[in-house]
């Protein structure tokens, strides 16, 4: 028997659905593009010279989520299959590009003073070279061999990302690098979270309004989360303010 749901007002599930998707999908690009516009502005400011590497990394990634509230929408909106491929690639390009940003922001220690870094950066972009040829090949080629490709990724960089991260707190504890990492984190646990219960969908008979469910929560926690870590840069940024106004100095001599 299927089941029966009541809605305030009598209105209709799918309709209900259709509308809480286009909101959640609405919460993560608006907190995106905030967290995406402080890291472009206030990052600077907060993070040591030097570190263009590091945040240039992360400015992808949450542009990456930016896109995908965006596809998401349209692809509520005009249910074009193509824009379901684009919203899936987004997720796993969020979660690349966030997980390399971490791994050299863990890795900054050792190159902050001009040594030789443990992986030269070449490496790095033929990670995300080879991302970007399987994704592409997959999407013009054949749309079916997407899919695999996003799956084999999301599964390697949610890896890679959570490694990093715990790695990336403990060693720079009590740092603006920690905090930053810190209330990322969250984030892509529940990102990783999300694609771990769509790729379970897809070979175990898990019920729709479960799945329905837990995207919903997770991607409203992802867009609470990106919000937290724009407010935490923004108040890093106010700190540093303040430590170079004098007008701010407490018991200053007065000449």
């Amino acid at each position: 028997m299927d089941p029966v749901y009541t809605f305030v007002g009598g209105g209709d599930p799918a309709t209900t659905v259709h509308v809480a998707r286009l909101l959640a999908y609405g919460s993560i690009g608006v907190a995106a593009a905030i967290l995406l516009g402080y890291l472009v502005t206030y990052v600077r400011d907060v993070l040591a010279e030097g570190f263009d590497y590091e945040w240039g990394y992360l400015a992808v990634g949450i542009g990456a989520a930016v896109v995908y509230g965006v596809s998401g929408i349209a692809a509520e909106l005009t249910d074009l299959p193509w824009l379901d491929a684009f919203t899936e690639g987004a997720v796993l390009f969020f979660i690349l590009f966030v997980a390399l940003g971490i791994r050299a922001m863990y890795l900054a220690e050792r190159t902050a003073d001009g040594a030789s870094r443990l992986l030269p950066t070449w490496v790095d972009f033929l990670v995300v070279g080879v991302f970007v040829v399987a994704w592409w090949a997959g999407f013009l080629l054949d749309g079916e061999w997407t899919r695999p490709v996003v799956a084999v990724g999301w599964v390697g960089a949610s890896v890679w990302a959570m490694l990093y991260a715990v790695q990336t707190v403990r060693r720079y504890e009590g740092t603006t690098l920690s905090a930053l990492t810190r209330h990322l984190l969250p984030s892509i646990v529940c990102v990783v979270a999300i694609v771990m219960t769509d790729l379970l969908s897809s070979v175990a008979p898990l019920d729709a309004g479960t799945v329905d469910a837990l995207w919903l929560v997770g991607t409203v926690l992802v867009a609470a989360f990106l919000f937290d870590t724009a407010v935490t840069i923004r108040q890093q940024e106010g700190e540093v303010e303040r430590m170079y106004d004098r007008t701010t100095w407490r018991q200053q001599s007065v000449e």
